[in-house]
């Protein structure tokens, strides 16, 4: 189904295939945010789709486009006279003989259709950097998503393609994308894949995080691939081999753009399943884990998490505690931070004496001391090889739901 552009207000918005909402003027805005000039978008016909903000760098002629909503008939003249809807990569286009600076023209293509065009003021301001073109082109592939065709729609032909749809929502079409990707020699069946969500603050804007995405796929340096975003975080997927190189170079890449990482989950792909989409969720799951728990370090595969998972499946009701383990609810409602900090220690090291007193930097006396002085349930727990197991993963499960608001 194409959009008819005349039909639309600037405002509409469109449910892109990821957690993210955006609409045509937020594009313009956080786009001239990011480059620091004017931005203005236009349809094949010259009309105006949407503007940012007026900036110190416009002149008459974008002054005037912005009035008008599309452009005079002396210049789709010279747009036609130089085949400009026919580009397929930025092109610079001198206006001075119509009274305006000189301009990039970036086209947004889908295929063989002309969908739209960027408009940026380049004379006598400071050249594009490449974290600039980066961020344009990310401008370029969401303006793609709300122009062309829906993904359900959309006939996977390039590479690019391909792994853009390996978490479509669509079955068939993810699992299509996912044997073209192993005929192509792009992904591998079974645990060689992996999958990798990464997982960075909410408040970086739609294109700032589209923009470094793409960047980590396009970089010499990078072995993943951006195949898309879902409830907020970035998802890539690589081989098993680079994880840890991988993990350190996403962290390092943020780092130069200012950008934190919360949390890095990863998980393998299970050679029975059909697509990605399974192993998608529980690398979302292994990096919602890791960024809740301080401990974990930030990063974790969802292999090595599997009492976490089993906790975060448990609704956060505390009264649920007092099923689960009379003990725990004692000592989280009635006892004190250094009674539950020295139980959990000595449940995380096995009761081992002389480990959880190096751990809590005291004297074995100290810890008996403790021990002695708990709550009746407490000491029952530690004495039940399945009361101390349920009072152990009770503890954690608290933590879990403190760190996640869930209480």
């Amino acid at each position: 189904m194409k959009v008819s552009l005349a039909l639309l207000p600037s405002w509409f918005t469109f449910d892109l295939p990821s957690t993210t909402m955006i609409n045509f003027q937020e594009v313009v805005d956080e786009l001239a945010r990011t480059l620091g000039r004017s931005v203005l978008i236009g349809d094949p016909s010259h009309r105006l789709i949407a503007a940012s903000s007026q900036g110190k760098d416009i002149d008459h002629m974008r002054a005037m486009n912005v009035i008008q909503r599309e452009a005079p008939a002396e210049q789709k003249q010279y747009f036609e006279s130089i085949k400009l809807n026919d580009a397929h990569q930025p092109v610079t286009v001198a206006l001075n003989h119509l009274g305006g600076l000189d301009r990039l023209a970036v086209p947004v293509r889908d295929g063989r259709e002309h969908l739209a065009t960027f408009w940026l003021i380049v004379e006598n301001l400071p050249p594009l950097r490449g974290d600039d073109y980066a961020a344009i082109d990310a401008a370029v592939s969401v303006t793609r998503k709300l122009l062309g065709p829906k993904d359900s729609e959309r006939e996977p032909g390039t590479s690019d393609d391909i792994m853009g749809a390996l978490l479509s929502s669509d079955t068939a079409e993810r699992r299509h994308a996912f044997d073209e990707a192993i005929a192509r020699r792009r992904l591998e069946r079974g645990e060689q894949t992996v999958v990798y969500a990464v997982d960075i603050p909410i408040e970086v804007g739609a294109l700032d995080r589209l923009s470094f995405a793409r960047q980590l796929s396009a970089s010499r340096k990078s072995s993943i691939a951006y195949i898309g975003e879902r409830k907020d975080l970035l998802l890539f997927v690589g081989r098993s081999s680079d994880t840890v190189d991988t993990q350190a170079f996403i962290r390092a890449e943020a780092e130069t753009r200012s950008i934190a990482v919360n949390a890095i989950g990863t998980a393998r792909h299970n050679r029975i399943a059909p697509d990605l989409h399974e192993t998608a969720d529980q690398a979302e799951m292994a990096a919602g884990i890791v960024a809740a728990v301080p401990q974990l370090g930030g990063v974790g595969d969802i292999s090595s998490l599997g009492v976490w998972a089993l906790l975060a499946s448990v609704i956060g009701d505390r009264s649920y505690l007092q099923v689960f383990s009379p003990a725990a609810f004692v000592l989280c409602a009635e006892g004190d931070d250094v009674q539950r900090q020295t139980i959990e220690a000595y449940l995380d090291g096995a009761c081992h004496v002389t480990a959880v007193c190096e751990q809590l930097h005291i004297h074995r006396a100290t810890l008996y001391y403790r021990l002695d002085r708990m709550p009746e349930a407490v000491k029952e727990a530690l004495d039940d090889g399945a009361q101390r197991s349920a009072l152990h993963m009770c503890l954690k499960l608290v933590r879990l739901w403190e760190s996640t608001g869930r209480i």
